[in-house]
């Protein structure tokens, strides 16, 4: 005979638990070989549901990270939620979530709540169930602590204001970098009404109550739409300057069952990690759109097979090799292999004594197989002609670098790099679409004047 059961509570934890995992755009998590603990991108998984996240300070924090409900009305054609795929739902009421987090927060196994859902019925609708579950945690059952939630595209500015009441830090995800790319892959949601708008009334709550301390943080779905990165770039760079963001997460596309896109190819996850680089140097180390324009090609896309800082150096190798012990703060912030630690120690020590050691360097946290191209000091002065020969730029070429063959007098003086033939020609060939003034080694060397002439 067969018996048909409803899921209980904690059935619907292991299932909803999972899926808010692509919610906030982390890797579907896999047992780790040492553990039964799921990893994550950020933290871990030690049960379903709970996801120990990392805090700014190095520590870590335990939520319980879950979707209100699977159900979802949208045709986003990148979504496993979505209404395109033919799969079992699930979803909690109010009162068995809000029972549940306050189970689990006695038994001190989470500590905060990051709660999201599908869009069920309508925006303010599913708002309503979501404010509903914090509401009676806030009120039922005394809880004062952290809660992230997330605010429906579509939503009105009333259930903004009323999630503003009761979560502690709210955001929206944008998923894709312009209207005309989110046209591209979903007919019912609206950019500018559906993202922005609420988006703007989040930045004015939070700024209300919290000044800067509390931002927003969003997700773009990368590859799903064809977008360049330069797009993304953009939209990032609003973001963080216009809305004060606090963080913009990327996920490379990968393709659903039964969606629009299950034949669209992956995006490859080293993307995913450049526009994580190309956001650490926006976000972090201040570098301007002037600044960032050369880690794009003429195609939008950043180059896969190297660091956008070591592409920007490259094309702008004139100015170094910088003086280590004379380079301002952010100068040392351009050179690669040098961080915003390293510099801040580099700056430190030189009130001590000068640096004239790699050793020094290495100390400090610089990665000096990155760096010793574009540095230099007292009795370190990489030339032109040899910065071809450091292993780094060396191994850039598709030509191995010969021994010098002519002395280092005549080489200087004709402000040539010292490539055969062929390796000349063939970093020539890669830069000769964005003019000879991008040539990654010297300017002086491109425009066709071979080291073999």
């Amino acid at each position: 005979m067969l018996i048909r059961t409803a899921p209980d509570v904690y059935d619907k934890l292991r299932h909803l638990g999972g899926m808010a995992t692509d919610d906030v755009l982390t890797p579907n998590s896999v047992p780790s070989p040492r553990s039964m603990e799921y990893q994550t991108r950020g933290g871990y998984t030690p049960t379903a549901g709970v996801y120990r996240a990392a805090m700014p300070n190095g520590k870590r924090i335990s939520l319980l990270r879950v979707m209100f409900s699977d159900h979802c009305m949208m045709d986003c054609h990148y979504c496993p939620n979505s209404y395109w795929v033919p799969r079992r739902r699930y979803g909690f009421t109010v009162d068995e979530l809000a029972k549940l987090f306050d189970t689990m927060h006695s038994r001190h196994q989470v500590d905060g709540l990051f709660l999201s859902s599908g869009i069920f019925n309508s925006p303010d609708q599913t708002m309503e169930r979501l404010i509903g579950v914090v509401d009676a945690l806030r009120n039922r059952y005394g809880f004062k602590g952290y809660v992230h939630l997330k605010v429906m595209p579509g939503a009105s500015t009333d259930a903004v204001h009323e999630g503003a009441r009761l979560g502690t830090r709210l955001s929206i995800n944008m998923e894709s970098p312009t209207r005309e790319h989110l046209e591209k892959v979903s007919g019912m949601k609206q950019f500018d009404e559906g993202m922005l708008a609420p988006m703007q009334a989040v930045q004015s709550l939070m700024a209300e109550r919290y000044g800067t301390a509390v931002g927003q943080a969003t997700q773009l779905v990368v590859g799903a739409a064809d977008e360049t990165d330069w797009d993304i770039y953009l939209r990032q760079r609003q973001l963080y300057n216009e809305f004060q963001f606090k963080r913009v997460y990327y996920n490379a596309f990968r393709p659903i069952q039964f969606t629009p896109l299950e034949l669209h190819a992956p995006t490859p996850p080293i993307r995913e990690h450049r526009l994580y680089q190309m956001d650490w140097l926006s976000r972090i180390y201040k570098f301007t759109e002037d600044e960032m324009r050369p880690a794009f090609g003429q195609d939008g896309l950043l180059d896969l097979d190297m660091d956008p800082k070591l592409t920007i150096a490259l094309q702008q190798i004139d100015r170094f090799p910088m003086d280590i012990n004379a380079a301002s703060h952010d100068d040392l912030l351009r050179v690669p292999g040098i961080g915003p630690v390293a510099a801040q120690r580099i700056i430190q020590q030189r009130k001590q004594h000068s640096i004239s050691r790699w050793q020094e360097l290495k100390a400090m946290g610089v990665i000096v197989k990155r760096a010793q191209p574009f540095v230099r000091y007292v009795g370190y002065k990489p030339e032109f002609f040899r910065q071809a020969q450091l292993p780094l730029l060396a191994a850039l070429s598709s030509d191995p670098v010969p021994a010098l063959s002519q002395p280092a007098e005549e080489l200087s003086s004709k402000k040539s790099i010292a490539l055969s033939p062929a390796g000349f020609d063939a970093i020539h060939q890669k830069h000769i679409g964005t003019g000879c003034a991008t040539c990654p080694l010297h300017q002086a060397a491109c425009g066709g004047v071979s080291t073999a002439a």
